[in-house]
């Protein structure tokens, strides 16, 4: 009879900010995490931020944005961090990789609405693979 033991995390997952650290959950229910994502995403999604031109976007809107993603963050740290990081003014790149890091602590290292059937990723930079090059299969050499 073949035995699986699957370890919990029991420590709390330490975000360094600064002089700050701040404590996240050490495990999170997926459905929690899944809800909490699809809210900010929906936020998201009906502020219509363009990414690509922020200075023609309403400053309002930009605030809604980054409050909807903050949430989110907060709703996955120790009550005292969150506490503490709702007060912490922080510039947008932080709260960015914040998301990617809970993203992956949480959402198993892709965004809970990708299903697990998707694609799978990219081979890593560098890796060859199996396939002849057309341009190196049809190039020709002078001389021959």
């Amino acid at each position: 009879m073949a035995t699986k033991k699957i370890a919990l995390n029991v420590e709390p997952h330490v975000a360094e900010i600064g002089d700050h650290r701040l404590l996240f959950l050490p495990e999170v229910m997926g459905d929690e995490f899944i809800d909490a994502y699809a809210e900010m995403q929906e936020v998201h999604r009906r502020l219509s931020v363009d990414t690509e031109d922020l200075a023609g976007t309403d400053p309002e809107t930009l605030r809604e944005a980054s409050a909807a993603t903050r949430s989110f963050l907060a709703r996955f740290m120790l009550p005292e961090s969150a506490e503490e990081f709702t007060g912490m003014r922080l510039p947008d790149r932080v709260h960015v990789e914040l998301l990617e890091w809970v993203v992956e602590l949480y959402g198993g290292g892709r965004p809970p609405t990708s299903s697990p059937a998707s694609a799978p990723a990219s081979p890593r930079a560098g890796t060859r693979g199996t396939g002849t090059s057309r341009s190196k299969a049809s190039t020709r050499t002078r001389g021959r």
